[in-house]
């Protein structure tokens, strides 16, 4: 199907492709169904699991520099060259891990419902006499009954659950020592609705609005058995390599630098763990094992004001948020304030990983991203066609609904190749919807983890997308916010549905910050070592003991195109 069919002044059925009237939800010609047709069926798909890293991504790599800047010209790029030997060796190590689960945790009613509710409706229009009238009150019906069958997912309000993440690197037999590492990295204790900061926006009369909460690590313990040892949370804390504690198991240690430096204690993402070892070759031990466990209080939010929430979700209430209403312009994102990460998060290419090759994982320079772009803004009505929320709301349904979950690349596909593959898993779609955003210079940055299940049961490596958007004058006027804080940062997981919305299922480790220079991307992906005789690495995760949501949950729905 032509992804961009839907953007045309004269609609076709994505089916048989005859123009329609735009009245029905029934093809005139062919008699299907288009609702609901494209981006559907295989959105959710098994996925073959990787070792470690985002969207489970492991093993070690020859370093490239990533680099920030926008290259000349829009010129397509050329197609990328054969993955390398190493990368090829790993993705036969990633069949040994036999880890095929995926990575949208999101739970599916029966579609067959929706088949069948079809099938009646045509036989009903086809062979009513009088069916207008008949159109006009089974449509809406219709459209009721298939927010019954629609895709959800359940969150709890808040909750609390200690988090535990195993790694476990297996050697083969060796004739000497089997040395490995793996460099994790330490959350911050408190992740707000701003980011890192505990104020959402100054006011003119001096005072601050507080940011709540949306994830505060109380505890991180790490041990080779039971995790014994406390990390410190508190920024500033230094264990060097000269200092490292010695585990449990004899033959690694843990020990955590200060962010940056160089070779073996490079954390160019911020404060990292750093767990590091070598099984003797004359020991019959064939694994080394890290268990690492979190204790963490987490918090549902959104910073969107129309969001078809309940209003027990946090930001619902408070007139805090944004909304198309509440908008700025795509002028305002040079404003003071917003116009501060407009210059550190809104160029047009980012995170070349290739050192100056072009392979740009977000690129809003691509003529297909340009193309989808620029399709996405002519859908818009000619009000909202300068509406910042608006333009990246509608990316956002466009990349969620005609983008196929499927598993990711071993080099996760760019923007570009996420688009024209019509396919990708987490942290490839956050490239897509971050390039079209990027055609416009607006802000958007990453931000990783793991992401759970409503019911705490499954849990995998994952990874979204953070935006700055813009609030219009009088928005601010009337809530009387300094000029200088008038934008909203906020969280975007096109793969989970969650558009402006942060959900207690899922543990943050990495933002990016405004120093970036995409070294901390790469340096986030590129985190594990290991000698030549490994056959396998593991990562898994688990809760441990029973977690708690007081406040009972939420259902979170998707409905195709809104």
């Amino acid at each position: 199907m032509n992804r961009f069919a839907e953007f045309r002044w004269m609609p076709r059925c994505p089916h048989c492709r005859a123009p329609m009237s735009g009245r029905f939800i029934i093809c005139e010609t062919c008699g299907r169904v288009t609702s609901g047709s494209s981006g559907l069926q295989a959105r959710i798909s098994p996925s073959e699991g990787a070792p470690s890293g985002m969207g489970g991504r492991g093993g070690s790599r020859p370093s490239r520099k990533a680099i920030k800047g926008a290259a000349p010209g829009r010129r397509k790029q050329a197609s990328a060259p054969p993955p390398p030997a190493e990368i090829q060796r790993r993705m036969a190590l990633r069949q040994l891990s036999g880890d095929d689960a995926p990575r949208r945790l999101i739970v599916r009613k029966k579609e067959q419902r929706k088949a069948a509710f079809a099938l009646v409706l045509v036989a009903l229009i086809l062979f009513t006499p009088v069916q207008d009238p008949l159109v006009d009150g089974i449509e809406d019906s219709f459209g009721n009954l298939l927010d019954l069958v629609t895709p959800s997912t359940t969150h709890p309000l808040e909750a609390s659950y200690t988090l535990r993440s195993t790694y476990e690197y297996e050697f083969g037999p060796s004739s000497s020592d089997s040395g490995f590492m793996y460099k994790l990295p330490i959350p911050q204790s408190e992740r707000t609705a701003a980011g890192f900061s505990d104020i959402l926006a100054t006011k003119t009369d001096g005072g601050t609005i507080p940011a709540p909460v949306l994830q505060r690590v109380v505890s991180m313990k790490v041990g080779s058995g039971a995790a014994v040892v406390d990390v410190p949370l508190t920024g500033g804390v230094v264990r060097d390599s000269s200092s490292a504690i010695t585990l449990e198991d004899g033959y690694s240690q843990v020990f955590w630098p200060a962010p940056g430096g160089t070779g073996s204690e490079d954390c160019q993402y911020g404060r990292c763990l750093i767990w590091s070892g070598a099984i003797p070759q004359s020991s019959s031990i064939e694994s080394a094992l890290l268990n690492v466990e979190y204790e963490i209080e987490s918090y549902s939010y959104t910073w969107w004001t129309e969001a078809d929430l309940p209003s027990s979700v946090t930001g619902m209430t408070g007139g805090n948020g944004i909304s198309k209403s509440t908008s700025g312009t795509f002028d305002d994102l040079d404003d003071t304030g917003i116009g501060f990460y407009t210059q550190r998060f809104g160029d047009a290419q980012f995170y070349d990983r290739l050192n100056g090759g072009g392979d740009y994982a977000i690129d809003g320079n691509d003529p297909i991203v340009q193309s989808v772009a620029d399709n996405i803004l002519a859908s818009l009505s000619p009000d909202d066609r300068d509406n910042v929320f608006a333009f990246s709301h509608a990316a956002f349904i466009w990349v969620r609904d005609n983008v196929v979950y499927a598993k990711g690349l071993e080099n996760p596909r760019s923007g570009p190749d996420c688009i024209n593959a019509g396919i990708g898993d987490c942290d490839e779609q956050s490239n897509a919807w971050m390039s079209i955003l990027r055609t416009k210079q607006v802000p958007t940055w990453y931000e990783m983890g793991v992401l759970g299940s409503g019911d705490f049961r499954e849990w995998e490596s994952h990874g979204w997308s953070n935006i700055a958007l813009p609030l219009s004058d009088e928005a601010c006027e009337s809530r009387g916010i300094n000029p200088t804080s008038c934008y909203v940062t906020a969280v975007v997981d096109v793969v989970n549905n969650k558009w402006l919305l942060y959900t207690p299922t899922v543990y943050s480790n990495f933002v990016q910050t405004w120093d970036h220079t995409g070294d901390d991307v790469n340096s986030v992906y590129m985190r594990i070592s290991y000698d030549p005789n490994l056959r396998s690495f593991d990562v898994g995760y688990s809760v441990v003991g029973t977690p708690t949501a007081p406040e009972g949950t939420f259902t979170l729905g998707w409905v195709q195109g809104e």
